[in-house]
């Protein structure tokens, strides 16, 4: 297990699935909040990106998420289909 990337909440390590790596690149001057989409509706909060920081995540394969900003919790920023490898980088 490498102790440098981070899995979604409530999806432990040791499950059963096959993971993607994906890493996010905050930008910002504020939070952001990666939320997990099922049936077209948001799901469980996945993870938080602390301002001007970066993560390496394991997720499951096929994952998509959405990500809300704490300036507009209200509105989705964008959706995005996880690939493995990938950097998602906001803005």
């Amino acid at each position: 297990m490498d102790s440098s990337k981070h899995y979604p909440y409530n999806i432990p390590f040791y499950t059963d699935v096959n993971f993607i790596d994906v890493k996010f690149v905050n930008n910002e001057d504020h939070i952001i909040n990666i939320f997990f989409i099922k049936d077209d509706k948001q799901g469980d909060l996945v993870a938080l990106i602390f301002p001007h920081s970066e993560r390496k995540y394991q997720f499951p394969e096929s994952s998509i998420v959405a990500v809300v900003t704490d300036k507009k919790p209200n509105k989705y920023q964008c959706f995005i289909k996880l690939k493995d490898g990938m950097t998602y980088i906001y803005p």
